[in-house]
Order: structure tokens, then C-alpha cells, then sequence
């Protein structure tokens, strides 16, 4: 059977490692203060309506209506994303 070669990390590695975590979990902060926020925790379904309404006004020849629904949705995901 063949011996197994172990590599040690370096200090370097460790130190990056925990940098790379201590980000995760700023993120993850971030993220669940996000979730507490009542404005912030109804842009999901206002897109989702939104996304609707802008598909019936195109099917309804109205693309003028659909392309600023379109737009402002995605100014939504803006400051969705930017919390």
C-alpha cells in the first residue's frame, strides 16, 4: 500500500483561508439583515408581478407599457442586490 503525502499549510494559507472566511460570514450578515428588512423581503413577488404584467403588455401589442415595466423592474434588482 501506497504511504500518503500530507502537505502542511503555510502560515500564508492559513491566514488567507480565515480572511476568505471572515468575508463569508460578513456576507452572510449581510444577507440575513437583508431578509429583516419588510421593504427589501417584498421585491421577489413585486418582480414577479411585474414580470407578468410586462409579458401581458407585450402580448397586448403595448410595448412602450412593457419596456418601462421592464425597466423599472430591473432598478428594483438594483437596490434589491444593493440591500
Amino acid at each position: 500500500m501506497a504511504k500518503r503525502s500530507y502537505n502542511r499549510r503555510t502560515p500564508e494559507q492559513i491566514v488567507a483561508d480565515l480572511e476568505a472566511e471572515i468575508a463569508r460570514q460578513k456576507a452572510k450578515m449581510e444577507a440575513q439583515s437583508k431578509a429583516s428588512d419588510p421593504v427589501l423581503s417584498e421585491i421577489p413577488k413585486i418582480q414577479k408581478r411585474l414580470r407578468k404584467f410586462a409579458q401581458a403588455a407585450f402580448d397586448g401589442k403595448r410595448t412602450d407599457v412593457g419596456n418601462a415595466v421592464t425597466a423599472f423592474s430591473s432598478s428594483l434588482e438594483r437596490m434589491y442586490k444593493k440591500g
